[in-house]
């Protein structure tokens, strides 16, 4: 599925220079792959929803600026002004935030992931209840 959308995403470029788009006629784009409600259907597309105005602008900057490589979110980005990377950020902060899996987790698994986040103080940035410190810009990882 991943595949597919960004198969979709890179016929969309060839077929219009992304760069002559306006960030509202792009959002469509973004939200096939994150999730209109910003809860992303895709495996390893990340859920939005919720997350801080400050962490995203600041990814959305890096994405622009090339200073983090993943083509398909460099090519969204291009030619957007930081005003447009400021407003698709709010929005994307207002955005409900992604629901927990509900299946019952792998105990060892959920073992592994409390110890590296022990390991990695992973708490002191995130909070406890990885709901992040926008302040700060810390990413929101609950959810």
């Amino acid at each position: 599925m991943r595949s597919l959308a960004i198969g979709a995403i890179l016929a969309g470029l060839a077929l219009s220079p992304l760069y002559a788009q306006s960030l509202d006629a792009r959002l469509p784009t973004c939200f096939a792959c994150h999730g209109e409600n910003g809860t992303s259907q895709i495996p390893e597309t990340p859920s939005l929803g919720a997350q801080t105005a400050f962490y995203t602008t600041v990814e959305l900057l890096m994405f622009r600026d090339r200073l983090r490589i993943t083509e398909p979110m460099n090519e969204m980005t291009k030619g957007l002004s930081d005003a447009d990377l400021q407003k698709g950020a709010e929005i994307i902060s207002k955005l409900p935030p992604p629901q927990p899996v509900s299946d019952t987790p792998d105990a060892a698994r959920m073992e592994r992931a409390r110890a590296l986040s022990h390991q990695n103080h992973c708490n002191f940035c995130h909070q406890s209840n990885y709901a992040g410190l926008p302040a700060q810009g810390a990413a929101r990882l609950q959810g």
